[in-house]
């Protein structure tokens, strides 16, 4: 028999998730503390519940899709949280972008009542999350991963087991450091480009077809920056949380991230400049706006 679902958070990215849940046959609870994003899910048939212990009592396997790690801390462990409904071998899968470090110690907390925790992230943006097309970055126990694999494949096509709990959530942050670095590197070489004469189309067929391309280039320039939508569907805030993520990971492991630091920085002026809940592609336009001023003065 196929385990219940809950699903908690019926944002941007989690409700398509839990759309493609639905479409696989699977029975779905589903809470947002939002009654709105609830209501979304109206012409499905999810279930609604009416607070986390309902949602807990009745899951097998509980996902949530959840803004950062001290909402997830204050879902699964906070009064009225999911942890004290969760029956003996329930599994909680957190696809949030969360600390590595709060993840083990949510996971080992969880452990001592016989739950079972996966840190699965995702990755792929809105219309991946549509049409079911997420990469998945899975940590935890390597069994509990293979019990629930038909789970990530309702909403993603590219699955990954990458080690332990909290190892999920450390690649996820990586993804989105590299990610946010060719981004911003792409942004100013095309504003370079333009005031040198060259049209940016034209620096990106070129890049397209040699060794400077990239995901920037290839989707996210032609879709969403060159008409000045920056409609991406992912915050300029998340982002600056991910590059956190991976940062403070690194400091905690006394590792240096030379190049990953300065990125990071950039990100957070555009975020003080007031871009923040702006799709993250509207990097571009705080570099332009920037630059533009800089020869301005100069």
């Amino acid at each position: 028999m196929a385990p219940k679902v809950g699903f908690v958070g019926l944002g941007n990215i989690g409700s398509p998730m839990c759309r493609r849940l639905l479409e696989k046959n699977h029975a779905v609870l589903v809470y947002d503390a939002n009654p709105k994003a609830v209501s979304r899910l109206g012409d499905t048939p999810a279930e609604p519940v009416e607070d986390l212990e309902a949602l807990a009592s009745s899951a097998d396997v509980v996902l949530l899709s959840l803004p950062d790690s001290d909402v997830v801390e204050e879902v699964v462990l906070g009064s009225g949280g999911l942890a004290g409904s969760l029956s003996s071998g329930a599994v909680l899968i957190d696809t949030s972008s969360s600390r590595p470090s709060s993840t083990r110690a949510i996971a080992k907390k969880l452990a001592e009542t016989g739950i079972d925790m996966l840190d699965a992230p995702v990755s792929g943006g809105v219309l991946r999350a549509e049409k079911g097309e997420l990469s998945v970055m899975v940590g935890g126990k390597k069994e509990v991963f293979e019990r629930c694999y038909g789970i990530f494949r309702a909403f993603g096509d590219q699955i990954f087991y990458v080690g332990d709990h909290g190892a999920g959530h450390l690649v996820k942050s990586l993804n989105n450091l590299l990610s946010a670095t060719t981004l911003a590197s792409a942004a100013e070489a095309v504003i370079l480009a333009d005031k040198a004469g060259v049209a940016p189309e034209t620096l990106l067929e070129v890049l397209n077809a040699g060794n400077g391309r990239s995901y920037s280039t290839e989707v996210k320039f032609p879709r969403y920056v060159l008409n000045r939508a920056f409609d991406d569907g992912f915050a300029l805030d998340l982002m600056v949380k991910d590059l956190k993520i991976a940062l403070e990971t690194a400091v905690e492991m006394g590792h240096p991230m030379f190049s990953g630091s300065a990125v990071a920085q950039l990100w957070q002026a555009a975020a003080a400049g007031g871009y923040g809940a702006e799709g993250h592609t509207s990097i571009f336009a705080f570099l332009q706006n920037l630059l533009e001023d800089v020869d301005r003065r100069g």
